[in-house]
């Protein structure tokens, strides 16, 4: 009963480092328009398909988020 709770305390241990490391490990994103670093992508999609980048105000084609 003991090596069965013990394992389990294991593997769920692994579980929440292996989190932390796929978080950790996440791309930030850049703004391209603006060179700022962003928590989340700052282009927002318009009626007509278009996006309007939320930092600058402006309207563009493509998403001027990008991965680092």
């Amino acid at each position: 009963m003991m090596k069965q709770v013990t394992k389990r305390i294991a593997v769920i241990t692994a579980a929440i480092f292996v989190s932390a490391a796929a978080i950790a490990a996440s791309p930030k994103l850049v703004c391209n328009l603006t060179g700022k670093e962003v928590k989340t992508c700052c282009c927002e999609k318009q009626k007509e398909g278009r996006l309007l980048c939320k930092l600058t105000g402006k309207t563009i084609e493509k998403c001027c988020c990008s991965g680092m």
